[in-house]
């Protein structure tokens, strides 16, 4: 039976623009150019591929990733960190002498939300421009003002903001949900990059967290796919550990046949090299030759 109410998350993320679907006991946004994932993004769903196909076909998006409980997919991990006795000793050497030599200029603490309409907005905008995305909601103070209002009505939705000086330097949003911090994204300020002011604020941030009665864990998320690896370093260099999981890659049913083609693939590798990269093609590519490795239970190879 389909979902008929909003998962807890959606009111934010639609009020940052993105389009919403509470499919499975998650929430579903659109990402990139066609795609569909899960947020939060490490959470294991129970999903067949007849769920996923009705749900490209709703949301009208080609490829839906998901870690489902068929553990079908390509190899991929999680970022844990679930030790209590989580001290500068659990960071790599240079990420922690980051954190050691300009720890004194940074205070980090929960930035209300209301706090966080006034101070944030510098920090979006420069994240926004740096990863070339156009997203009006979170770059303009009437859009960033409905954000954090729909934020703040959201129980275990809060903001971790490391000021260097007196100044918001890079904030994380994360939720609580049950015994789990999932920390869902992280925006900074590229003026502030030399005081290390990222490093400061995971290290505290994950401090922070674990002291809470309760917590079990907190997470920054599965690995980045297409692979981003300074991304994935910097989880890893801040301590936490990585905890294998597969992604599983599902495809529109209209245009699975044509987007596994290998005539296709050759197409897209051609204007990748023609557009000199400008695109990031490549990246939809790898995307396409993962749904080769997902296949569910029902699947007829699978029986």
């Amino acid at each position: 039976m389909e979902e008929r109410s909003d998962h807890p998350l959606a009111a934010f993320f639609r009020a940052m623009g993105h389009r919403t679907w509470s499919r499975q006991g998650t929430l579903w946004i659109d990402a990139g150019r066609f795609s569909l994932v899960t947020i939060p993004c490490n959470v294991v769903i129970s999903a067949c591929r007849a769920d996923l196909s009705r749900l490209l076909r709703d949301s009208g998006r080609l490829v839906a990733l998901a870690i489902v409980a068929d553990g079908t997919g390509v190899v991929s991990s999680d970022f844990w960190m679930r030790d209590h006795a989580y001290s500068l000793a659990s960071l790599q050497r240079q990420f922690r002498q980051q954190v050691v030599r300009q720890g004194h200029r940074c205070t980090v603490r929960m930035v209300p939300w209301d706090e966080l309409i006034l101070c944030g907005l510098r920090v979006n905008q420069d994240t926004m421009e740096r990863r070339g995305l156009k997203m009006h909601r979170c770059t303009t103070a009437s859009g960033w003002a409905e954000v954090c209002r729909a934020a703040a009505a959201i129980p275990g939705l809060e903001a971790t903001g490391c000021f260097v000086d007196g100044t918001l330097a890079s904030f994380l949003v994360s939720w609580m949900v049950n015994a789990d911090c999932h920390g869902l994204m992280m925006h900074r300020d590229s003026r502030f990059r030399a005081t290390g002011a990222a490093n400061v604020m995971v290290y505290e941030f994950t401090r922070m967290m674990l002291a809470r009665p309760g917590v079990s864990g907190v997470t920054l998320g599965r690995g980045w796919f297409p692979a981003e690896p300074t991304i994935d370093r910097f989880k890893r260099h801040a301590g936490y550990v990585e905890e294998p999981l597969q992604l599983a890659v599902t495809l529109h049913p209209r245009w699975d046949g044509l987007l596994r083609s290998p005539r296709t693939h050759s197409f897209v590798r051609a204007a990748d090299a023609l557009s000199g990269h400008r695109f990031r093609l490549e990246d939809d590519l790898e995307v396409l030759r993962a749904a080769a490795h997902t296949s569910f239970m029902s699947d007829p190879d699978r029986r």
